[in-house]
């Protein structure tokens, strides 16, 4: 840390902002500019941030701009300077929803070897924040029934369903990495995300941690028999579960 407070300014004007030999003015402008940038997305981010929160407790036809200004703690015109319309703002938010999912989902393919065990984290994943998932729902779920609502032709359902995907997509190659052929690796995932949501969706409506814990128990049950040729042939994922 001693040899990097003592690097001349000159080098960092050089060497990482590239604004060696500038007029002193233009480098102040040019620093002006970039601090700027980051203060811009910054603050945009914040505004995601706060309507992340605010779609997932009161939903998208609830909740306004100037809900997403007063909770972020901003002019309600900042908001507008960054999403002219709420669509705008929940499409910010369900592409952040993404690229968080993505990320957890690669972390856990980096920290744990056994796909199976990868899908108990997914099981597992909602007694995280039980309290959220019984007062408000599962983030993800919730939103994208609401915003199915819009019809099948809105661009917002239609992002809605690429959320959603996201869960399949990752499980179904967890599947596929258990030996299933593609049939069964798409199938059972379809079925495991089914019953987590619908789960989560249970538990919600009924205001139940019990029922949350309990049912997620019997998914994980389930999931632990589940892998290559665990579907007969013209038998359901759903079928299958409720025999074990």
């Amino acid at each position: 840390m001693g040899d990097a407070a003592h690097v001349p300014l000159e080098w960092v004007l050089e060497h990482v902002l590239h604004l060696d030999g500038l007029p002193p003015t233009d480098v102040v402008n040019q620093l002006t500019q970039m601090r700027a940038a980051y203060a811009s997305a910054d603050k945009r981010a914040e505004l995601v941030a706060a309507a992340t929160g605010l779609l997932h407790e009161q939903g998208f036809h609830r909740t306004t701009l100037a809900d997403v200004a007063q909770r972020a703690s901003v002019p309600l015109g900042n908001v507008y300077y960054y999403f002219r319309t709420k669509e705008a703002l929940a499409e910010a938010v369900i592409v952040a929803h993404e690229q968080a999912l993505r990320e957890r989902f690669a972390s856990w393919d980096a920290a744990v070897r056994d796909p199976r065990a990868r899908l108990r984290r997914l099981v597992r994943a909602p007694l995280d924040t039980t309290d959220r998932v019984i007062q408000f729902g599962c983030p993800h779920g919730s939103l994208c029934q609401e915003l199915e609502k819009l019809g099948p032709d809105a661009p917002l359902a239609r992002a809605g369903a690429r959320l959603l995907a996201v869960y399949i997509h990752w499980s179904d190659a967890q599947f596929r990495a258990l030996g299933c052929d593609k049939r069964e690796s798409r199938a059972l995932a379809t079925d495991l995300v089914a019953s987590v949501q619908g789960t989560m969706l249970l538990a919600n409506t009924l205001r139940s941690p019990a029922l949350l814990a309990t049912q997620l128990r019997r998914v994980e049950r389930w999931l632990d028999g589940a892998g290559p040729s665990t579907l007969p042939s013209g038998t359901s994922p759903a079928q299958t579960r409720s025999r074990s």
